[in-house]
C-alpha cells in the first residue's frame, strides 16, 4: 500500500476514516497520510458543487433550497468559515461540503475552511488509530496472545 491506495480511498465516500488508518497500519508517515487524505477528500468537492447547480434549476427543489438558505442565512454570518471548519471532523467532508454548496456559500470560501477541517479529522483519526494500536497491545499483553 502507498500514498496512492491512501488517496484513492479517501476520495470514496470512506474518506478518512479508513484511509488514515489504512496508511498508518501500513506503516506511511502520518503527516503524509493526512495531507493526502484531505487533499482526496476534497476533490468530489467539486463536483457536488457543480451537481448542485443543475439540480438548483427544477422549480420545487430551488423553493425548498431557497428556503433553506434564509433559515440557515444568521448561522452562516455567524460562524461562517470557523462553523465549516467546526463541523467537518464531526459530518466528513461529503456532508460539509455539500451542505455548504446547498445553501449557497461559494466555493471559494467553502474549500480553505473545509481543507482545515478535513486536516483537523485526519489528525483525530490519526491520534485514535495510535491510542488503537496501544490499546491493543496493551489488551494483548494482558491476554499474553
Amino acid at each position: 500500500m502507498n500514498l496512492i491506495d491512501v488517496f484513492l480511498v479517501s476520495m470514496s465516500p470512506l474518506g478518512a476514516g479508513v484511509g488514515v488508518p489504512m496508511g498508518i497500519a501500513c506503516g506511511i508517515d502520518p503527516a503524509a497520510v493526512i495531507v493526502v487524505s484531505s487533499i482526496g477528500n476534497l476533490l468530489p468537492i467539486f463536483l457536488f458543487y457543480r451537481i448542485i447547480d443543475v439540480i438548483k434549476r427544477f422549480k420545487r427543489i430551488s423553493w425548498y433550497l431557497n428556503r433553506a438558505h434564509e433559515k440557515t442565512e444568521g448561522y452562516t454570518t455567524k460562524y461562517g468559515s470557523i462553523g465549516i471548519v467546526l463541523a467537518t471532523p464531526t459530518f466528513g467532508g461529503y456532508f460539509t461540503g455539500i451542505g455548504a454548496a446547498l445553501i449557497d456559500i461559494s466555493l471559494h470560501r467553502t474549500l480553505p475552511a473545509l481543507f482545515v477541517g478535513l486536516l483537523l479529522q485526519g489528525a483525530i483519526f490519526t491520534w485514535l488509530t495510535y491510542l488503537g494500536i496501544d490499546a491493543w497491545e496493551c489488551f494483548k499483553g494482558y491476554l499474553r496472545i
